[in-house]
């Protein structure tokens, strides 16, 4: 590995050097020379090379030639600076520091050994992907109608009916519980798997177009459904996410194998009895004993302390609400990164000369981190009157919020219907009369953040996207009373106009109140921190040197 290293230093090495030219050092620069040097530390022409080519755009300067270049090595000298200071007030023998950073290399060395072990020897078919394709029906999408019943035995009554010759649309329009029907019970779309509750799922789609089903439980009641139309989605436009599907469906088989090894390796016992524990201090209690163990094995294991901060740093949900669910989230999330650090260690990968290095990098800015905030730690304070008048004198800032859009529609399944409709509009008729007698919209499910109603009106709230905003804008006044589309909308063709003007709505104060401190304070901070920094410079310009000549060679040879 150590090999690795340097010939890709080496490699480095040789490309600066192609740039820069092959001329001595007296007239260029190379990837050895000494721009500065900090007390015994040196930073050569390599550092600030590979720290401009890692600048976002954001953070590179506004400045050109020297005077930019000057300005990112006067970055890397006072990096170093910090850094003496940190080590002269011990920072790196915080107990917190130490453990963060344990905790940072332990799961870097899990995640390579994770890419190794279980990323790399994963390959999923073709044959795979068709065999899940069919398998699995993906693809398939139905229009159904449906009959809502109170009682299983009203629904097999109407299942006698229909096999009796019964008209569906007829029974539904008698007989059904359900709000849509007056329109036959018509569902009016194309649902897939994903947008039917397991039985419903589980009872139609397997059927034929013009079969209808058993009756079918749901929370409403029972349900007979009958497949109006059914289509297919081709294998090839639904490969990409059948790949993801499997692909990670073998990841957690291939994961949860190597796991399990590791486990019987390692003979693994739990105190399952200390989970209350974990649970008590999850919801705020004090923990008395965080280093008991929860969870042994050979070479190592999971304390009560651990698994509460494991818990409470997952971003998968919320908080485990009993012993049970507390036991699955660290055998699932916290237990494997455990053992394969473990795993990693006893193969002396932490003592890598790249792994060294990232831990070294991250334990530099972890002590940088530390700095400032002891250097502007408890010296800022922001009053609630000073956010108020911050956010009243910069009002403009805050009218972020797009109004209400009050308009009137009318959806129908075919440009061809939109363009009559399109033309009854503009020949006289009222589009909410149109609306109400040939809208397909009250057959259709509910849209987040839009409200429907048989009239055609529809109220698009403020923080929601949608079509109809996208065509009108954040404000408009111009469009109000004109008659727009034919525009496709869900797969469908809408006729629209605005029913009243809309403009940019002035955040709540409550709303922007946080972020606005946010603000304040970390404004003062910086204020502060570059005060310190000036602080660390006078302190400390006896050990520093920066060669000018040095750096107008690197100028010049980038």
């Amino acid at each position: 590995m150590g090999e690795k290293f340097m010939s890709w230093r080496f490699f480095v090495c040789s490309i600066f050097l192609a740039v820069a030219g092959c001329t001595s050092e007296n007239e260029s620069a190379t990837a050895e020379t000494v721009l500065a040097t900090v007390g015994g530390e040196v930073i050569t022409a390599l550092d600030l090379h590979r720290y401009e080519q890692a600048l976002p755009d954001y953070l590179r300067s506004k400045k050109e030639g020297v005077a930019a270049r000057g300005e990112n090595l006067q970055t890397l000298v006072d990096k170093e600076l910090m850094l003496r200071e940190a080590y002269k007030r011990g920072l790196d023998q915080l107990p917190g520091l130490s453990h963060t950073l344990s905790d940072m290399v332990n799961k870097r060395l899990a995640e390579e050994l994770s890419r190794e072990w279980i990323d790399a020897r994963l390959k999923v078919t073709e044959e795979e992907l068709r065999t899940a394709y069919e398998e699995h029906l993906l693809g398939w999408e139905i229009w159904p109608a449906h009959i809502l019943s109170a009682t299983e035995k009203e629904a097999q009554a109407i299942i006698r009916q229909l096999e009796a010759g019964a008209n569906f649309s007829e029974l539904a329009r008698q007989h059904s519980l359900a709000d849509d029907a007056d329109k036959g019970g018509n569902l009016g779309a194309f649902f897939d798997q994903s947008g039917a509750v397991p039985s419903l799922r589980d009872g139609t789609f397997h059927l034929e177009e013009g079969q209808v089903s058993e009756p079918i439980r749901t929370i409403d009641g029972y349900e007979v459904v009958k497949v109006l139309k059914k289509r297919r989605i081709p294998f090839e436009k639904l490969r990409a996410d059948i790949a993801e599907q499997v692909g990670q469906r073998k990841w957690a088989q291939r994961r949860q194998v190597v796991i399990d090894s590791l486990k019987e390796v390692r003979d693994l016992r739990y105190h399952r009895d200390r989970i209350h524990a974990v649970l008590a201090a999850l919801q705020g209690r004090a923990l008395d004993q965080p280093h008991v163990p929860l969870i042994e094995y050979q070479g190592g294991g999971i304390g009560v302390g651990d698994a509460v901060w494991g818990l409470r740093s997952l971003k998968k949900g919320a908080l485990p609400p009993d012993s049970s669910a507390a036991v699955l989230a660290i055998e699932r999330w916290i237990l494997p990164d455990s053992l394969l650090a473990l795993e990693a260690r006893m193969q002396e990968r932490h003592q890598w000369p790249a792994m060294v290095a990232w831990a070294e990098s991250q334990k530099q800015s972890l002590l940088v981190s530390q700095l400032r905030l002891d250097a502007v730690a408890g010296k800022v304070s922001v009053t609630e009157a000073e956010v108020q008048d911050y956010y009243e004198q910069n009002l403009e800032n805050y009218r972020s919020l797009p109004g209400v859009i009050e308009m009137t529609e009318v959806l129908v399944d075919t440009h061809a219907e939109a363009e009559e409709i399109l033309a009854r509009a503009r020949a006289g008729e009222r589009l909410a009369e149109l609306a109400q007698h040939h809208s397909v919209r009250p057959s259709m499910k509910p849209v987040g953040g839009h409200t429907f109603a048989d009239s055609g009106r529809v109220t698009i709230e403020s923080l929601y996207q949608s079509p109809y905003r996208t065509f009108f804008g954040d404000s408009n006044s111009k469009d109000v009373g004109v008659l727009q589309g034919p525009m496709e909308v869900q797969e469908k063709y809408s006729v629209f106009l605005l029913n009243q003007p809309y403009k940019m709505a002035l955040l709540p104060f409550k709303q922007v109140q946080r972020p606005i401190r946010v603000n304040i304070r970390k404004r003062r901070e910086g204020v502060l921190f570059d005060a310190f920094l000036d602080s660390l410079r006078q302190a400390y310009a006896g050990e520093v040197h920066i060669s000018q000549d040095a750096l107008s060679r690197y100028t010049t040879a980038f």
